[in-house]
């Protein structure tokens, strides 16, 4: 998939939430880099003043690959509902994909799709 249509899914999957009437506002930022890699950081506030903080860091060179990413979902206060990353733990968790839980349990997953995400935030609204 080039670089630009996986762009375009990304800005289909996070409309979705202002497609439900959910979004309060929405800010996607896309860092186009030299040799095919791009940054993405997005923050969208919902209506009921939570947050969705996206980061992704994608190298498209030989196809899509999100090298790393961080999708966190707060409340209002900004306490962590969940957190979705690959990234590195001191001590070592024994796996890179995890997700981190509101109660602070981190228990390992697939990397989810930005769809999926969207899909939980919509769900929990």
């Amino acid at each position: 998939m080039p670089l630009r249509d996986y762009l375009a899914a990304f800005h289909r999957a996070v409309g979705r939430i202002d497609d439900y009437g959910f979004a309060e506002s929405i800010d996607i930022r896309e860092e186009i880099r030299a040799a095919k890699q791009a940054v993405i950081k997005s923050k969208i506030v919902l209506i009921n003043r939570s947050v969705l903080h996206i980061t992704e860091f994608i190298d498209a060179k030989y196809g899509i690959e999100r090298i790393s990413y961080a999708y966190q979902y707060q409340d209002k206060e900004g306490k962590v509902i969940f957190r979705s990353d690959n990234a590195r733990h001191r001590p070592g968790l024994g796996f890179g994909d995890h997700k981190h839980l509101a109660g602070g349990a981190i228990v390992q997953t697939a990397m989810p799709d930005i769809s999926d995400v969207v899909d939980e935030v919509i769900a929990s609204i």
